[in-house]
């Protein structure tokens, strides 16, 4: 969908999703197609229509470098909720992948509907980051829910799902897809209390994709543990994202203190 005005072109998406947890309606922009004096005007202009129409969130990601954009996002009225970077790779470093499964070796295979809700159950506690978590307007439990959601989602999708298993416990989990022979890592993560499994877990995985023509995925730069394990197994980091949010009604599921 788009908007267009004499200012310029607002290209965007609804996101029902967010929608879910947030009882009111959310779209994403996808871009924006103004100069730098019209940006600010045709910003405001597609904020004042999503109110009218009942809108209560509004998000994007913008390049880090985009400064009069981010300005002109500041001065009407969004926040700044998450800084995030594209990690990626062509070519894993197998001795370093082999040495950590030989360190740290973990069992690991594909989920079962058993699994499912342990799962959420990681998606929902676990979890710090990403722009629901981040955003320091929207209750925790609602970016609670909305990873809870998501991952029935991926199921409902079909991606593929791998658990990290201990004992009869599940651990952590990965959920990706592979599309043309590449892969994209979705949504994962390990229990604070297995952390320690977290680099055997990951190695497991890369290892069981090494014949891909590349993997990638998107993390919340402020995640350091995250940052340092796709470092440690030669990822590289590129395209560093500003995130916002413009809440644009009162509503009970967002923060009043």
């Amino acid at each position: 969908m788009k908007y267009v005005s004499k200012n310029g072109v607002i290209h965007f998406h609804d996101t029902p999703w967010d929608t879910k947890v947030l009882n009111g309606k959310t779209l994403e922009i996808d871009f924006i197609e103004a100069s730098n004096g019209n940006a600010k005007n045709i910003i405001n202009q597609f904020c004042e229509l999503k109110f009218r129409e009942s809108y209560v969130l509004i998000s994007l990601r913008i390049p880090a470098y985009s400064t009069e954009l981010k300005k002109a996002l500041l001065q009407s009225g969004f926040i700044t909720v998450e800084h995030t970077l594209n990690v990626s790779t062509h070519g894993l470093e197998l001795n370093k992948i082999q040495h950590i499964l030989n360190r740290f070796p973990v069992r690991v295979g594909d989920y079962n509907t058993n699994d499912i809700d342990e799962i959420e159950s990681i998606s929902e506690l676990e979890f710090n980051f990403g722009r629901f978590f981040e955003d320091p307007l929207i209750h925790r439990k609602v970016a609670q829910k909305r990873n809870k959601n998501w991952v029935r989602n991926l199921v409902n999708e079909g991606a593929i799902i791998k658990v990290l298993k201990k004992g009869d416990i599940v651990a952590g989990f990965m959920a990706y897809k592979l599309v043309d022979d590449r892969v994209n890592l979705i949504l994962g993560g390990v229990k604070n209390s297995y952390s320690h499994l977290a680099y055997g877990f990951w190695a497991n995985i890369l290892f069981n994709l090494r014949e891909v023509k590349g993997i990638q995925t998107l993390i919340s730069s402020s995640n350091i543990d995250v940052l340092n394990l796709y470092s440690y197994f030669g990822f590289r980091f590129e395209k560093p994202q500003v995130g916002f949010h413009k809440h644009l009604q009162k509503n009970p599921f967002i923060r009043k203190e």
